[in-house]
């Protein structure tokens, strides 16, 4: 019997429904957060519990499996890829994983190797692929390949797939099932009727019946195991996967399908019992998503249990009674006028038509503000740069190399590392693209000028990527002496693409629509991030300028015309407009350079005498405070920024949400909604410094309160 598929172009072809418009007015009505990033998500942890059971079919003995949320298809392959070639580094340090990979669609091919480069110079080195599933045995037979990726879409029998399976695990191979073709209303998850089943299995926006961008990747306990410690449970991670827009129509749609009907009294009881009980909800996600994240978000006192949420305030529940606390972290600087505005329901919901073209508005728009000819819609950050990397390389071919700064982070997909310049995120994954350069726009020497143009003397440079203002690398700010070399004195002559990661420092943030205007003259890409919603739903896009476009469309149309239409969602659109014109009637640039003002000097006065405190930059509400390694207590070096985070957000008197990194303990960053008013900003800083002054005990007093209350299951 052959398996039945959903073949797709754009992977989000469906339009939402009255019924879908109606959820999501209730959920901004019930200030339901769409995504906070302290929470654990009822509805993540919900539908992991069902995607288990769904994946297990009616197995006896389930195998367990852990689901891990994400913003595409795309991502959630490279999820799988990252954890499999994990498990190889652990295994066989210094030696690099092959994959063999059967796709007869070649959409895996055209994602990870676009320029036909081959497996050691793709994007994504690596895999060899094979459209004919009798070239792909064989190569499996003669060649052992410790890893195997199929994507069947339609084309394999039951049996041909479980035989694949069945060698697979008699020879100690890594498997990853591609089911983000897999028509889920036709019946459940092909995994579910298989005698071996997967280490991995990946959905995509077939999940949501392709309404909206959302994807998910289930490991065996086997593969998730070198996640499973405190050392490396985010070495992984995504800002948006456990959304509730997303999660909450892929829940509508799967209880449609056939075999929700097929499940145990136990399964569906489980789920109700997460969405209306928090405990229930931690619990479900420890069995079914990661338990060491759900250790260390309770341990920080992070897990809280969060009844609503508006403007730039969360209103939690826990055992001191209901708490305000203010979102200074805004979702890492996403979160552009608040959580749940109302004006999104009067203004994008109850006008939405399904058959309205709203993407042709949003690249008006787009054209108006920052003056780009073409918009590719994209549903993250890390997907935004993956289309500008794959679009820069397409246009320059056959050069190869591209540049990226020290400090760089472009997100944690298997294509954006090459444009991270942290090696603890890549040194797991290899091989990654090869052609990846590292520069330091930061030394004094000039090293970094000169590193610069001896690569842009190969005539080999494809693009150099950089943020105007690093958001993960610390708040700083590229020098604009050497912005000037880049754009004045080298594009010219050498004939590279430009491309700035505007993901956290777009739409209003620093005092401009976009941060770079001002300090580049007109370069040739700009990936912008969810902010271009609100957060409301995952949208992001990339800016084109007529050149560039031209260049990659007369090199590879089809490819080009495909990420033009890959992403491109009706509502998304709609509700990234909402949020441009939102920005332009509250002057919301001019009120985040007031406000962004007000903040730093109200931290320098209260805080800025501390010798811990190293520095305090930003501009607008994109703020850092970076601390002083040396004069920190030894105990708590390693740890500072996130003891200091928990000490915040625990704060008796108001508690704060700050922006950390678990990677850079001596930094906390301030990126509010741009709505926080100036009493809030007050508040914020008054626990802030609350923080810094409190003695060790006083630090490690919350993280002892909060590991005795999660293990008797109080939050």
């Amino acid at each position: 019997m052959m398996m039945q598929t959903a073949v797709e172009q754009n992977l989000l072809s469906r339009a939402f429904d009255a019924s879908d418009l109606e959820r999501m007015q209730e959920n901004i009505a019930e200030r339901i957060p769409f995504y906070v990033r302290m929470q654990i998500s009822s509805y993540e942890a919900s539908a992991a519990c069902l995607l288990h059971a769904l994946v297990n079919g009616r197995r006896l003995e389930p195998q367990p499996f852990y689901s891990f949320f994400c913003s595409s298809t795309s991502e959630s392959l490279s999820g799988a890829l990252k954890v499999v070639r994990h498990n190889h580094h652990v295994e066989n340090t210094g030696t690099h994983l092959v994959t063999a990979v059967y796709d007869p669609t070649d959409w895996l091919k055209e994602l990870f190797d676009p320029m036909d480069a081959g497996t050691d110079e793709a994007l994504v080195p690596g895999m060899v692929y094979f459209k004919d599933f009798e070239r792909f045995t064989d190569f499996v037979a003669s060649e052992s390949p410790r890893s195997l990726l199929i994507r069947h879409a339609g084309s394999l029998t039951e049996d041909q797939l479980g035989g694949v399976m069945r060698e697979a695990s008699e020879n100690g191979r890594w498997t990853i099932l591609d089911e983000s073709t897999t028509d889920l209303s036709l019946g459940g998850p092909i995994a579910s009727n298989m005698e071996v089943l997967p280490d991995v299995v990946v959905f995509g926006e077939n999940l949501a019946d392709h309404k909206l961008p959302v994807g998910c990747f289930l490991m065996s306990k086997r593969v998730f195991s070198v996640w499973d410690n405190v050392k490396d449970y985010n070495l992984h991670s995504n800002t948006w996967g456990g959304n509730s827009a997303s999660l909450s129509t892929a829940l509508e749609f799967l209880k449609t399908t056939p075999e929700f009907g097929c499940l145990p009294d136990l399964v569906t009881d489980q789920m109700r019992q997460a969405m209306s009980s928090h405990p229930a909800a931690t619990k479900l996600y420890e069995t079914h998503c990661s338990p060491k994240m759900a250790t260390m978000l309770n341990v920080g006192g992070m897990n809280k249990n969060i009844r609503s949420a508006y403007e730039a305030r969360i209103t939690t529940l826990s055992r001191r009674g209901k708490e305000s606390v203010i979102d200074a972290s805004g979702t890492y600087g996403v979160n552009l006028y608040g959580h749940n505005p109302p004006d999104a329901i009067d203004e994008v919901l109850k006008k939405h038509e399904s058959h309205g073209d709203y993407w042709d508005e949003l690249q008006s728009r787009l054209h108006e503000k920052a003056g780009f000819a073409h918009v590719i819609p994209a549903v993250s950050g890390a997907t935004a740069n993956e289309i500008g990397l794959t679009l820069s390389l397409l246009a320059f071919a056959p050069r190869k190399k591209i540049v990226v700064l020290k400090g760089a982070y472009a997100g944690k997909t298997l294509i954006t590392l090459s444009a991270t310049s942290r090696d603890r995120f890549k040194l797991p994954f290899a091989p990654l693209y090869p052609h990846a350069h590292y520069v330091d726009p930061f030394s004094e020497s000039g090293e970094g000028k000169q590193q610069l143009m001896d690569l842009l003397a190969t005539r080999d440079v494809a693009v150099v990527i950089l943020e105007t203002i690093q958001g993960e690398g610390g708040v700083k700010p590229c020098p604009q002496d050497f912005l000037d070399l880049l754009v004045v004195a080298e594009r010219a002559k050498h004939g590279f693409a430009i491309a700035v990661d505007e993901v956290q420092t777009g739409m209003y943030r620093t005092g401009r629509f976009l941060n770079h205007q001002g300090k580049i003259d007109e370069p040739d890409i700009v990936m912008i991030g969810k902010a271009l919603s609100n957060n409301m739903l995952p949208v992001s896009a990339v800016l084109v300028n007529e050149r560039i476009y031209e260049l990659a469309r007369q090199n590879n149309e089809h490819l080009v015309q495909r990420m033009e239409a890959m992403y491109r969602c009706q509502i998304n659109a709609h509700m990234a407009n909402h949020a441009i014109q939102v920005g332009e009637d509250q002057d919301l640039a001019v009120r985040s350079q007031e406000t962004g003002n007000y903040f730093r000097d109200k931290l320098k006065a209260t805080s800025g005498d501390l010798s811990l405190v190293k520095d305090i930059r930003g501009e607008g509400l994109m703020i850092g405070v970076e601390f002083e390694e040396a004069k920190l207590p030894r105990l708590v070096r390693g740890s500072f920024g996130g003891l200091i985070a928990s000490r915040c957000v625990n704060d008796a008197k108001q508690p704060v949400l700050v922006a950390f990194n678990p990677d850079k303990p001596f930094l906390i960053r301030f990126v509010p909604p741009q709505c926080i008013t100036m009493e809030e900003i007050d508040a914020v800083v008054d626990t802030f410094d609350r923080a810094l002054r409190s003695s060790i005990l006083g630090l490690l007093k919350p993280v002892v309160v909060n590991t005795v209350n999660s293990k008797i299951g109080r939050f």
